[in-house]
């Protein structure tokens, strides 16, 4: 019963939330904190030292990102995917989840821009990175 209402709580902010961005293409803050605050709530068990490395590894990985990319990613996006990392209860299953969540927004994405002809087109993000973790609520 508890996992049903987990999973139907993380469907609700992914739709909230995806909504939000696909729209006006920004993630706010207080939907972010929300989201943490239920994370945290719904994944309370799994946490340990193990899972503040994690935390800290993603924490530079996602900085890094946002250097590399040139700002060319959304900071909403980022703090999104730093949130979502605590749904994953491993490093190696938060590297293969957020690789699925580039590859599905790689693939729409660029169905997106050949359809649209539009090479500055934004596409919202968000959808992508709750769909690629999706899995990681079946644990």
């Amino acid at each position: 019963m508890v996992k049903a209402i987990v999973g139907i709580g993380y469907l609700l902010f992914a739709v909230q939330i995806s909504v939000h961005d696909f729209r006006y293409r920004i993630i706010r803050n207080r939907q972010l904190l929300f989201f943490v605050l239920f994370s945290v709530m719904a994944n309370f068990k799994h946490f340990n030292l193990q899972s503040l490395e994690q935390l800290l590894a993603v924490t530079i990985i996602l900085a890094v990102l946002y250097l590399a990319l040139l700002r060319n990613i959304g900071a909403g996006d980022l703090k999104l995917f730093w949130a979502i990392s605590l749904w994953s209860h491993s490093f190696n299953s938060w590297l293969l989840l957020f690789s699925l969540t580039w590859v599905l927004a790689g693939v729409v994405g660029g169905l997106f821009l050949l359809y649209s002809r539009n090479l500055n087109a934004s596409i919202a993000f968000a959808p992508y990175i709750f769909l690629g973790f999706l899995p990681a609520i079946a644990t």
